[in-house]
């Protein structure tokens, strides 16, 4: 089993659902104005006049095959250059549930 962290852009919730309703995901949590800081690019998101926009993160188990069928939707999406900039993250570690 594994667990999946996605960070994104509030302003792609609708699309990440979808996704994740489309890949019969039965349960994720949902973590909303989330603030991020990027030091490498434009994405720094503190919900201010100077670096407007929130994230989200998102959490969730799931088996191996859902995982490589999420990075091939993911990377669908990410060809939109909206998406591209506003920036998808996705992180997998194992996971075993214990209770």
């Amino acid at each position: 089993m594994k667990m999946v962290w996605l960070h994104c852009s509030e302003t792609l919730a609708a699309e990440i659902g979808e996704i994740l309703d489309a890949a019969g995901i039965e349960f994720y949590s949902v973590w909303r104005n989330v603030l991020g800081k990027d030091n490498r690019g434009n994405r720094t998101r503190w919900d201010d006049a100077v670096f407007p926009g929130k994230n989200w993160a998102l959490q969730f188990l799931c088996s191996d095959e859902t995982v490589e069928e999420l990075k091939r939707r993911f990377d669908a999406l990410n060809e939109d250059p909206y998406v591209k900039e506003s920036g998808i993250a996705m992180y997998v570690a194992e996971a075993e549930r214990v209770f």
